[in-house]
């Protein structure tokens, strides 16, 4: 009885240990950023934050392109249309184990963390 009683206890802390891994891991990986053309022709789009630009110069229509950074801070994101249109994102923080989704469309650009609903 006590045999099978500490089998029991080992498993629980097992997986207690197990699940505190899942939730812990991410926090250990570099933040990722997600940047989607949901408008109707390619936009040039650069990455801000700190002293650091990231340019992406045409992303077509209906592409996401993905990145990721070593470090910690607040990005915005300026966005030129074919048309010549300007927009600039608020900057948003980031750290890691963090994704950030651009998504693009002919309106604007709305930029929030992956977990906002």
């Amino acid at each position: 009885m006590l045999k099978r009683l500490n089998h029991i206890l080992s498993a629980i802390a097992l997986l207690f240990l197990a699940g505190l891994a899942l939730l812990v891991a991410p926090t250990f990986f570099d933040p990722q950023f997600e940047i989607r053309n949901a408008s109707d022709g390619p936009v040039s789009v650069v990455a801000e934050w700190r002293d650091t630009e990231r340019a992406f110069p045409a992303i077509p229509p209906g592409l996401t392109v993905s990145f990721s950074v070593k470090d910690e801070a607040g990005m915005a994101f300026r966005v030129r249309y074919p048309d010549g249109r300007e927009v600039v994102t608020e900057p948003i923080y980031f750290s890691r184990g963090l994704t950030i989704i651009t998504t693009i469309t002919e309106e604007g650009a709305e930029v929030r963390h992956d977990h906002d609903v």
